[in-house]
């Protein structure tokens, strides 16, 4: 038997995209979930048989892909939002960019006689971050993988590194500074932020892998539901008006991310009173678009 709770989750990053280091060092990674899975396309001949029957079917395509779920705490997963922003961290701020980050992740079922299954030119698709009041902050990262492989030892050499036990981040006292210019004063019930990178498989001639993964557009949007305490946000809604959007999650001066959009516009501003008994509450969505002056669309500043 297979029990869920000895599964183990680790990376390492690659040198060539789909090609696993010798003697890695793993990261184990702190998780909450995840589903992350191979894919095979077949195709089935259309050969005509006076019996009716299928003539064959053939393998034409191998990948892989799927989520990993987690809980938020500080320098747990740096090395996933670099790749989901196509850069890399310098001097404590990530912006997004074009540079591809991959890893080769591995799946351990301790209770299985140690299977490995091992998913070589993994690259972080999206992120989907979700904070709530009186809730963690929790997220999921959709990966993208070039194919996977299946093992019933770990690679010769390779060494395993223990997580940080930072903890968890909340949306109650770890979220701090939120700032929507031209908004007013916002008190928020949740927020949510959403990064795609549009990713597509690219199959080649030759092999049933795909040869590598195109990056597609990097699109930033986000949801919040807001108490209409005042007519700002619903005015900037009806106006047009560029916004911007700033708030931090994690301590209260170390251990923490500063999120910050410097150009935003709201595509949707709903006000409504549901039914007797409710606070009036707006709810937004918004999405982000170049700035000049940052050179991007969603900025992150870490604080060790």
């Amino acid at each position: 038997m297979t029990d869920s709770s000895q599964t183990r989750l680790a990376y390492v990053a690659e040198v060539t995209y789909g090609t696993t280091p010798a003697t890695p060092v793993f990261k184990k990674a702190r998780i909450t979930g995840e589903s992350l899975s191979p894919s095979i396309q077949y195709v089935s001949s259309n050969e005509i048989r006076p019996d009716r029957n299928v003539a064959d079917m053939t393998r034409v395509g191998q990948e892989a892909a799927g989520d990993i779920n987690f809980e938020l705490s500080y320098g747990s997963f740096d090395d996933f939002l670099e790749s989901l922003m196509y850069s890399t961290w310098a001097t404590n701020v990530l912006k997004n960019g074009v540079t591809r980050k991959s890893f080769t992740i591995e799946k351990t079922y301790a209770a299985t006689a140690n299977q490995f299954h091992r998913y070589p030119g993994s690259v972080v698709n999206s992120l989907s971050l979700n904070m709530r009041a009186k809730e963690i902050v929790t997220g999921s990262f959709n990966i993208m993988c070039q194919t996977t492989t299946s093992a019933q030892a770990i690679i010769s050499g390779a060494t395993y590194t223990e997580p940080n036990a930072n903890p968890v981040i909340n949306a109650a006292n770890n979220f701090a500074s939120l700032s929507i210019t031209g908004g007013g004063t916002v008190q928020l019930m949740s927020l949510s932020l959403n990064i795609t990178n549009n990713l597509e498989q690219q199959p080649v001639m030759g092999q049933v892998a795909s040869k590598g993964i195109r990056a597609g557009q990097c699109v930033v949007t986000g949801e919040m539901e807001a108490y209409f305490d005042s007519q700002e946000l619903f005015e900037l809604f009806l106006a047009d008006t560029a916004a911007d959007l700033t708030f931090s999650l994690g301590g209260a001066s170390t251990l923490k991310y500063v999120f910050f959009i410097p150009k935003l516009k709201l595509t949707a501003n709903n006000v409504s009173a549901d039914g007797n008994n409710q606070d009036v509450m707006q709810k937004i969505s918004f999405q982000a678009y170049f700035d000049a002056t940052t050179a991007a669309q969603l900025r992150i500043t870490r604080t060790p």
